[in-house]
């Protein structure tokens, strides 16, 4: 069963299916052929044949490449206490290849679940683990240990009187946490060493590597482990990573069998509602999704574990194997990442909405001569004044710009009409004031070294000219003095009268550096104040100033009057000025959500309508400068940029207040949303919900019968409200800024 929702940032088609049930289940496999051969009056002949085979899934990892994405991103900092976790996976039938209760064909194997900050997961160590002790312990006491006191440490750390160790099995035992110890000191030989073996100590992670062999006995020790038995491909020595949960937390965290039917379902986008028509699900790649029953910790960090649940129920619950309170219960981990939550204004869209906009300029305000008009006016076109040192050895200050103008760039004169043969042609000299004007003739010596700087380029660059200008000679001679030279040279001079061709990777060359790569930071943005931490400015590429660049790059073996007209000739750079725009980002948002998605409009579009693909401007570069800071170019004039997370940013999750009341606004079947259709799970005359307890873990049946209920009596259809419908009622957009400028006169 299936449903459909337009997202209409994605601008597509999201259908929502309930499960994909593989063909086959995994398992050893074998078919049988036989032929019989029958002619008259001859006796009948049978052949037969048989074909064994294996059908594998994942059970006890997933590579990386099997991860579609994770949501929140691993690492992310922002407002997720309202979000219910969620992994997908590009294998649409994993989540169904294997069974969590082996009577039912519809709770999946896989189940997310959420630790939060001060959960404490057991921490192990293997008896074999004590020999790493040797080299920080020898370090202390200048002598190496040997097999007695290495045994004699291990006993020591597990006894009643110190307690820093409790046994676990034979081969490992169970790391006491600080506050549980017997004894904070170590002592006897000893003593004094409690910091060399905590670092040990605490080396050991949550999710920890395990032999496969080890994981085929079933455990009734303290910590609980079924025991399983290897398939085919599996291998004794392969390591699985294992997570050891208190019996008493993972009791209020786990979902029921019924819960886990609605935490899974297949996900895919078909279509473009605007420029195609929806493909179908063969054509498409969908993905399954698995979701978390639990919302993160508010104001603190949270680890998500995607845990195998293979054969761990029966009746509808999970066999903890009669575990008591004070034991733990292991679950093989196929995947783990955390994040963290943080207030409103630290979240993704705080963090856009409170930056600070205005085009790449200095502030006028506050600064000593901002009564005096030129300075001003100056000030307000991007410059930046440094000091300048002429040649007779005087001082004086110059002004410098950047090609990120805050305006229009009104120069319309073309470098052809220049001849540049210098920087120094370049340099502008305003009688009003007695200052320079330096940067187009800055541009000019930057684009010449680095130009230099790439010696291949040079050198590529030099020998085309020259073998144009060689080309050209030759064509004048033959002009000149036709007689000398056979018909068929006369000819083949006829036949390529052009220059030579522009080699592809100096013209790469060039269109890199006319969008900036490789240039000096510094260049862009003169002086630090002009873009400030948590800031975003706005600006129009000043295409004389990139002229400048270019053809100080293209400058290369231009020397006499010659070569200055011959580059003028066969300049293929020249081509009229291009109308860039862009803005350039200062925050931590970009730190924080690597893989922003970035769209621009030249219209000035209010409101939350998406821009269409019609409106929509080429991005021609979208790049991070730094850990921090991100700069993008358009080919147009920008008046509209929407700032949004990836599609994969599509997530599960609860409408909110700011504060500790979560609703679900609902949607009609067909994806309209309904902001009057509403299901509470924190009501505020009773915060005791049956629908959410005090470990924020979400009862996912009851909310799934109380949407359904609502949606009934809003008079929509339902005959079995499966996981893809819950799917439908509870995903969320990505996050989207807008900032909109008004057209300039």
């Amino acid at each position: 069963m299936s449903t459909k929702v337009i997202d209409p940032n994605a601008q597509g088609q999201i259908q929502f299916i309930q499960s994909h049930q593989m063909a086959l289940e995994t398992g050893q496999y074998k078919i049988s052929i036989e032929q019989t051969v029958k002619l008259v009056d001859v006796k009948k002949d049978a052949f037969s044949t048989q074909l064994t085979f294996v059908v594998q899934g994942n059970r006890f990892e997933l590579t990386q490449p099997e991860i579609h994405a994770v949501f929140p991103p691993a690492g992310s900092l922002g407002d997720h206490s309202h979000v219910l976790p969620h992994v997908a996976l590009k294998s649409s039938t994993l989540p169904w290849e294997r069974l969590a209760q082996p009577d039912t064909q519809k709770a999946p194997w896989l189940a997310l679940i959420l630790i939060h900050e001060g959960e404490k997961l057991l921490r192990t160590l293997p008896r074999d683990y004590i020999l790493d002790l040797e080299t920080p312990l020898r370090n202390a006491q200048d002598n190496e240990l040997t097999e007695a006191q290495k045994d004699r440490l291990w006993q020591h750390l597990l006894s009643d009187s110190i307690g820093w160790l409790k046994d676990a099995d034979d081969e490992e035992a169970m790391i006491v946490e600080p506050s549980d110890r017997k004894s904070a000191q170590l002592e006897g030989d000893f003593a004094g060493l409690e910091t060399q073996v905590e670092a040990i100590l605490a080396q050991s992670e949550n999710t920890k590597l395990i032999p496969l062999g080890k994981l085929q006995q079933s455990s009734t020790g303290p910590i609980k482990w079924p025991g399983v038995a290897l398939e085919i491909g599996q291998q004794v020595d392969d390591n699985v990573a294992v997570i050891d949960v208190p019996k008493t937390l993972l009791a209020k965290i786990l979902p029921t069998t019924e819960d886990l039917e609605y935490l899974a379902h297949v996900r895919q986008v078909t279509g473009d509602t605007e420029n195609s028509e929806p493909l179908s699900i063969e054509n498409s790649e969908p993905l399954s999704v698995v979701i978390s029953n639990r919302l993160p910790k508010s104001e603190g960090t949270s680890t998500a574990y995607l845990v195998s649940l293979e054969n761990r129920y029966s009746n509808g619950q999970f066999n903890d194997q009669n575990a008591t309170d004070d034991e733990y219960i292991r679950l093989v981990a196929l995947k783990s990442w955390s994040f963290a939550c943080t207030n409103l204004e630290q979240n993704f869209a705080g963090h856009l909405k409170n930056l600070d906009k205005e085009t790449l300029r200095l502030a006028t305000q506050d600064n000593p001569t901002q009564d005096n008009p030129d300075v001003v006016s100056y000030l307000a076109k991007g410059y930046r004044a440094f000091p300048h040192y002429l040649r007779q050895g005087g001082k004086t200050f110059s002004w410098y710009h950047s090609p990120l103008s805050p305006g229009e760039n009104p120069t319309s004169l073309a470098l052809s009409q220049l001849a540049i043969r210098s920087v120094d042609q370049l340099i502008a000299y305003n009688p009003k004031t007695g200052l320079f004007d330096i940067s187009y003739a800055a541009a000019w010596q930057l684009g010449q070294l680095l130009a230099l700087q790439d010696k291949q380029f040079a050198t590529r660059l030099f020998n085309w000219k020259r073998a144009n200008a060689q080309k050209l000679a030759k064509d004048n001679q033959q002009a000149l003095y036709p007689h000398l030279f056979a018909e068929t040279e006369l000819a083949e001079t006829e036949r390529n009268a052009a220059t030579i061709e522009f080699p592809t990777e100096i013209q790469t060359w060039f269109e890199r550096l006319g969008l900036l790569y490789g240039i000096p930071f510094n260049y862009l943005v003169p002086d630090e104040q002009m873009l400030p931490t948590e800031s975003i400015r706005f600006f129009c590429l000043d295409w004389f100033w990139v002229e400048s660049l270019l053809d100080g790059a293209f400058s290369i073996g231009r020397v006499q009057d010659a070569d200055v007209q011959q580059d003028s000739r066969q300049n293929p750079l020249t081509g009229g000025a291009k109308h860039i725009s862009g803005f350039l980002i200062r925050s931590d948002v970009i730190a924080g959500w690597p893989d922003l998605q970035i769209e621009g409009s030249e219209f000035s579009i209010a409101g939350e309508q998406p821009i269409s693909q019609a409106q929509k401007l080429t991005v021609l570069r979208c790049d991070r400068l730094s850990e921090n800071i991100l700069l993008c170019l358009f080919d147009g004039a920008i008046r509209t940029v929407d700032i949004s997370l990836k599609p994969e940013g599509l997530h599960f999750g609860f409408n909110h207040d700011g504060d500790a009341n979560l609703w679900r606004e609902l949607r009609k079947l067909d994806g309209t949303e309904m902001s009057d259709w509403k299901v509470h799970l924190t009501p505020v005359e009773d915060n005791q919900s049956p629908m959410i307890n005090q470990k924020s873990v979400v009862n996912i049946t009851n909310l799934a019968n109380c949407i359904r209920d609502e949606l009934q009596e809003k008079e929509q259809s339902i005959n079995n409200f499966t996981a893809a419908q819950f799917a439908l009622q509870m995903i969320q957009g990505v996050e989207k800024v807008r900032f909109s400028m008004a057209r300039s006169a």
